[in-house]
């Protein structure tokens, strides 16, 4: 891997982290207390952090192995609370309508909502695990140590 291709690839490593993994964590707490944690998935936000990932030919293959998994992890977490956080019309008054939209608005509706904040952060680590398995065919690896590491291309 060329020195320039090294910086490009921490770039877009270093971009995925920070403000946005803290914004996910606080969204999935607020939607933790509005559909109820889950039992079945122990500690989801356990792996919701942020800062910085340094990777060279000796660890790419395990840092996106361990990206993946939280992709994946994340997406069955997401997937099962997302599903939950639409809400039904309870009351057929004008107030009770009104205030299922606005809700469901603010939780899955709005570009800026809940559900597609957290999907965009899932999203990103997935992006990431993709620039990992590009850094590690740059570094060498072939692709069935790659598939091996990170689960089906």
């Amino acid at each position: 891997m060329t020195e320039a291709h090294a910086g490009v690839a921490m770039a877009a490593v270093n971009a995925q982290g920070g403000d946005m993994s803290s914004q996910v964590r606080s969204d999935l707490t607020s939607i933790d207390s509005v559909v109820g944690a889950s039992a079945d998935f122990g500690e989801p936000l356990a792996g919701v952090t942020g800062g910085r990932l340094a990777v060279n030919h000796d660890n790419v293959l395990q840092a996106g192995k361990i990206i993946q998994d939280q992709v994946d992890h994340l997406n069955d977490v997401v997937r099962m609370k997302l599903r939950a956080l639409h809400l039904d019309k309870f009351a057929e008054d004008d107030v009770s309508l009104d205030a299922v939209a606005s809700w469901n608005r603010l939780l899955v509706d709005n570009d800026d909502s809940y559900a597609h904040r957290i999907q965009q952060y899932v999203d990103s680590l997935g992006q990431l695990a993709d620039q990992l398995k590009i850094a590690a065919k740059l570094y060498g690896y072939t692709e069935d140590q790659i598939k091996e590491s990170f689960g089906a291309l």
